[in-house]
């Protein structure tokens, strides 16, 4: 199995998501993103359920009890703790550069990525 799909299915293991919110997590293009979701639902590894013009992600087999849909804020705290200088000081980067600088965690590491200021 590919590394994106490995990817990919971890992502999905919190519960349904949709497209915009997987290739939010996923830090990938949108393209890409489907290109593998598609993928693995024709593995049967995952399913997607349209909800009007939504595309839902789950793992197949999963309910919602099994996984919630979200973590909520204590359980996050018991696997990412970020000092709010960090906050601090990526503000004070943003507000000198006028580019924002967006911070993923994920199994492959920290990635920091900078992007144009609307």
């Amino acid at each position: 199995m590919l590394w994106r799909e490995e990817h990919l299915l971890e992502i999905l293991r919190v519960g349904k998501l949709n497209t915009t919110e997987v290739v939010a997590r996923a830090d990938m293009s949108k393209a890409t993103a489907l290109k593998y979701l598609e993928g693995l639902k024709g593995k049967r590894l995952i399913s997607c359920e349209m909800v009007g013009p939504t595309k839902l992600w789950s793992l197949v087999g999963e309910t919602k009890e099994d996984v919630p849909a979200q973590f909520d804020q204590e359980k996050l705290r018991d696997f990412v703790s970020v000092d709010r200088g960090v906050f601090r000081l990526l503000e004070e980067f943003e507000g000198i550069t006028g580019k924002e600088l967006r911070i993923s965690i994920n199994k492959a590491g920290l990635n920091l990525n900078m992007e144009q200021v609307p």
